[in-house]
């Protein structure tokens, strides 16, 4: 018996099988864009978790979902496959355990590098190319270098260094621990380090994932999460800015202040760190600009007013 992930998955494959010819790609885009219209991102997400509610089993619940318009494919296969796609974004960021489950049923097929079917395979890249030639410029422009990087070869080990990354580098706690070893090894300058850098990573890190991602997820248009999804982009993880790119240069900038000699390494592994998001398929790099942007602003700003309350002091 299949699982619900791997029910999904089937489904989603079909689809991309009948996607034969740019037209039909073109058909299934224009389709999704009528779907997600005037729809924000919560708004879908709510969609979703009303159709799993009275389910005790929200992940079978997703894929049943999904498999209710599998038919459709057979009877109108641009409209079906749209359909398909449209059911797996909504349940991908729905507030509901299923998330999950169809979250990483869409990496598993729509993801660069991802093994499906020869059929399917070309249906995937005439309906990404579908996509990116309805999206705007810098949109496209942002879509294409994520591409680029994610359709490059991915060797396990470096696979398994970007997540060993993205585990470190969370909340900026990496950069703290590293200033603390610091000042217990008598460098100079460095309890400077930890006071400045311990309130300035705090705060910018938490307006970063929590007011300004909750904000940007409010008002997204839901055409940007189908994107996103057919593109290849983690669902679930499309959140703007990228707040490990955040808290990472504003420590950078933080340490730069106090060590500005070794300004060139901080930001160099702050780079590292943000590169790291768009290789493993989290962020696309305007996220990481944008997230760095905003992580070297608010660190500044913090910096600044502690700074004016120790002279009023």
């Amino acid at each position: 018996m299949e699982e619900p992930e791997q029910r999904i998955e089937r489904v989603l494959e079909e689809g991309l099988k009948r996607i034969e010819t740019p037209q039909a790609a073109h058909a299934v885009v224009t389709r999704l864009e009528r779907l997600s219209a005037n729809r924000t991102e919560a708004e879908a997400g709510a969609a979703g978790a009303e159709s799993t509610a009275a389910a005790p089993q929200p992940e079978a619940a997703a894929a049943t979902v999904v498999e209710g318009h599998a038919g459709e494919i057979q009877e109108a296969p641009s409209n079906g496959v749209a359909e398909v796609v449209a059911a797996v974004a909504e349940q991908a960021v729905a507030p509901t355990p299923a998330a999950a489950t169809a979250a990483s049923a869409a990496q598993a097929v729509l993801a660069p590098g991802q093994e499906v079917q020869p059929k399917a395979r070309r249906g995937r890249r005439l309906l990404k190319e579908a996509v990116l030639r309805r999206m705007g410029p810098l949109n496209a422009l942002d879509a294409r270098v994520y591409l680029a990087i994610n359709d490059a070869p991915h060797p396990g080990v470096l696979d398994s260094l970007g997540w060993i990354v993205a585990v470190l580098f969370t909340g900026g706690w990496i950069w703290v621990i590293g200033t603390l070893i610091a000042y217990l090894l008598r460098v100079p300058r460095s309890w400077q380090a930890v006071t400045r850098l311990l309130p300035s990573v705090v705060i910018a890190t938490w307006i970063i994932e929590y007011p300004i991602k909750a904000f940007f997820r409010r008002r997204r248009p839901f055409v940007r999460i189908v994107q996103a999804l057919v593109i290849g982009k983690k669902p679930g993880s499309w959140s703007f800015p990228s707040g490990h790119t955040g808290s990472s240069f504003a420590s950078a900038w933080i340490l730069s202040t106090i060590w500005p000699r070794r300004a060139a390494a901080f930001f160099s592994i702050a780079s590292a760190v943000g590169f790291s998001r768009v290789y493993v398929g989290a962020h696309y790099p305007g996220d990481v600009a944008s997230g760095a942007i905003l992580g070297v602003a608010l660190s500044e700003t913090v910096r600044q007013v502690l700074k004016r309350l120790v002279v009023s002091r």
